[in-house]
């Protein structure tokens, strides 16, 4: 990554960066009007597929602000790779999923939001959200939406009161997971639904993951015996949806991503949408969770080149981008469930019936847990994928449990 300097560091140094360039300029008028030459002009990195359906926003902004917008599609999960590459030629304002957020502000890339934007999203945003765009308690992202995985059933096989319970769906139909490969993304938050930590309680505490405990060894026992649970359906990563069309899996956990296929496989009519159970794990009934992602602007001082003008219009910009109203859009044409909290309660968000589990799920912490954003989670994925697909094909033995999941606690700490 291209080095640059941090001209501005928070919102309230707008005002002051101004003051200080506008010194600077009194004495190199050269210098002042080269910095300018396209300070007219914001670069906007958006997700891919969704230029079109940001077109009036940018608009909007561009009328209001006297600025260009140059919209780009770039794939989200990029933007960190991309941005820290080298800053300077990269987007003034990115869409990114929250997770890359710590590496972000570790690097020094994005500076902490002005103070009135971070107020509206204090106001206007639900606590988890809020949660997903801070860093060591700090804003550094506008959020405009929420992603959760949530609870397919068929609902000719099961009733809404069946799902509450997974010993209830087990008993009466059948649940299809996967824990041969045990995606962690999928199966790892079951450690926090036993009320564990993954890199603390807020998790930004590279030392507080405490799977190493006997309620961690309960949830790998309780993987374990899923093998001779007569209601569990052994799925791999290719049949999932034909298993959940050919009436072998009665009910599966997936995302909003699988939506318009589960209603292919069984019929629009058919198809009931959920959150998550609970389930029975160590004699103990919990809340089972999933993991929240939170999709976010953040904005790259960089391009501006010490421009207090630019900057401040690309956070303006950013706020546009994931404004009630922008968010209200965001819904219609890409169906991303809003993070604000009142286009949440609209009439049109809420007879949704995907859109309303989401919200369900991604609004409080009984139900799930924010990904944590810092880089050692590429050692998690890893780790915990093979611990948890070893205990359920029976490469860990039961006593080994724990001892595995301390080795593991131990590892995730140490990894730099």
């Amino acid at each position: 990554m291209k080095s640059w300097q941090k001209v501005i560091v928070s919102g309230a140094s707008l005002t002051l960066a101004s003051t200080l360039l506008v010194g600077c300029s009194q004495g190199s008028n050269a210098k002042s009007e080269s910095a300018s030459s396209d300070s007219k002009t914001i670069k906007l990195w958006v997700p891919t597929g969704s230029k079109k359906s940001y077109a009036d926003t940018v608009a909007k902004f561009e009328k209001d602000s006297g600025y260009k917008v140059k919209v780009v599609e770039s794939e989200d999960p990029k933007a960190q790779e991309k941005i820290k590459k080298d800053a300077s030629t990269a987007a003034d304002v990115f869409s990114l999923p929250h997770d890359q957020l710590g590496q972000l502000v570790e690097s020094g890339t994005i500076q902490e939001v002005p103070a009135k934007y971070t107020e509206d999203i204090a106001k206007n945003d639900t606590d988890q959200a809020i949660a997903g765009a801070q860093y060591k308690g700090k804003t550094y992202g506008f959020p405009f939406g929420i992603e959760s995985q949530v609870l397919f059933y068929n609902k000719e096989k099961l009733s809404a009161e069946d799902v509450k319970s997974y010993e209830t769906i087990t008993s009466k139909a059948t649940f299809g997971g996967n824990f041969k490969q045990a995606n962690a993304y999928a199966t790892g938050p079951l450690f926090m639904s036993v009320g564990n930590t993954l890199f603390g309680a807020n998790g930004e505490d590279v030392k507080g993951t405490n799977w190493g405990n006997e309620k961690g060894a309960a949830v790998l026992k309780w993987i374990a015996d899923q093998k001779n649970n007569k209601g569990f359906v052994s799925l791999d990563a290719n049949n999932g949806m034909s298993k959940f069309g050919d009436g072998s899996v009665a009910a599966f956990e997936s995302g909003p991503w699988d939506y318009a296929a589960a209603q292919d496989a069984i019929g629009k009519d058919k198809l009931a949408v959920a959150a998550y159970p609970k389930v029975t794990i160590g004699g103990q009934e919990v809340q089972q969770k999933a993991f929240l992602g939170v999709k976010l602007y953040a904005v790259n001082q960089a391009p501006a080149k010490g421009d207090a003008k630019r900057i401040a219009a690309s956070y303006k910009l950013a706020s546009y981008l994931t404004n009630a109203e922008s968010q209200e859009n965001q819904f219609k044409t890409r169906n991303i469930v809003p993070s604000n909290k009142t286009v949440q309660s609209s009439k049109e968000v809420q007879s949704n019936e995907l859109a309303k589990t989401v919200i369900t799920m991604g609004s409080s912490s009984d139900y799930t847990v924010v990904m944590p954003k810092l880089s050692q989670m590429g050692t998690f994925w890893t780790e915990s994928a093979a611990i948890l697909s070893d205990a359920f094909n029976g490469k860990i033995k039961e006593g080994d449990f724990l001892a595995k999941l301390q080795q593991f606690d131990k590892d995730i700490a140490a990894t730099k």
